[in-house]
């Protein structure tokens, strides 16, 4: 299965969050590659693999996994809410076409089809 989350962190945070959450220390998967874009992990009968696409306000995470789909998407909620300090709070109304969609829905299937 493959996922996409958009998040306000770096994609330095958003590894060193993935490395917490799916290493030893977290659901106990083994690192088997990784460079300053991604990183992938494996072990259960599965893997997961975590791709960043920066920008300059936001960081697209694309997820694939099999057999892990649980912790996956738990990953993809927590960085998702995860907010900057600054931007916990807004002073403007949410715009009504982008902000507030994302807001209801913190991530997407990319395809079901395997």
């Amino acid at each position: 299965m493959r996922y996409q989350v958009i998040t306000v962190q770096t994609p330095q945070e958003v590894l060193e969050r993935a490395m917490r959450h799916f290493g030893p220390q977290g659901a106990g998967l083994h690192t088997t590659s990784q460079n300053l874009l991604g990183v992938v992990f494996q072990g259960g009968g599965g893997y997961v693999a975590v791709t960043l696409q920066p920008s300059a306000e936001e960081t697209v995470v694309e997820l694939e996994t099999r057999e892990w789909d649980f912790p996956v998407q738990q990953f993809m909620v927590q960085i998702h809410q995860q907010r900057r300090w600054w931007q916990r709070w807004r002073w403007w109304p949410y715009r009504q076409s982008g902000e507030a969609h994302r807001a209801s829905s913190p991530f997407h299937i990319l395809d079901n089809d395997r």
